[in-house]
């Protein structure tokens, strides 16, 4: 698991096959290639992000396409989310579209299951 700690900010594409929790800030383009994302509560990201599996608790500011997304009482999305499964809790915050066509999340998944080149 890695570990992006409050104190670092990226500017970038971020690409990963393990999990990986944000503290921090993230901007530019997040690809979970493997493992679960996890934007814990005082993490800022602006961001679009692929992945099997993301957990929201802070702010995230782009598109997020997954097979699942859970959004928790402190998330504050704005943005698309793509993906077969959103829970989304009582508190969370989300201004956006979710779109759930079983085409897009097959494709979508495809894409990140692909090995980074």
């Amino acid at each position: 698991m890695t570990t992006i700690g409050p104190s670092l900010s990226i500017t970038g594409e971020v690409t990963s096959n393990e999990d990986i929790t944000i503290h921090g800030r993230v901007k530019g383009h997040i690809n979970m290639n493997g493992g679960t994302l996890l934007v814990a509560p005082k993490a800022n990201v602006e961001a679009n992000v692929q992945g099997p599996s993301v957990t929201v608790h802070g702010a995230v500011t782009g598109d997020i396409a997954a097979q699942r997304i859970e959004l928790t009482p402190t998330a504050a999305i704005i943005g698309t989310l793509t993906a077969s499964s959103v829970v989304m809790q009582d508190g969370a915050t989300f201004n956006g579209v979710i779109d759930m066509d079983k085409s897009k999340v097959k494709a979508t998944v495809k894409t990140f299951a692909k090995p980074a080149a």
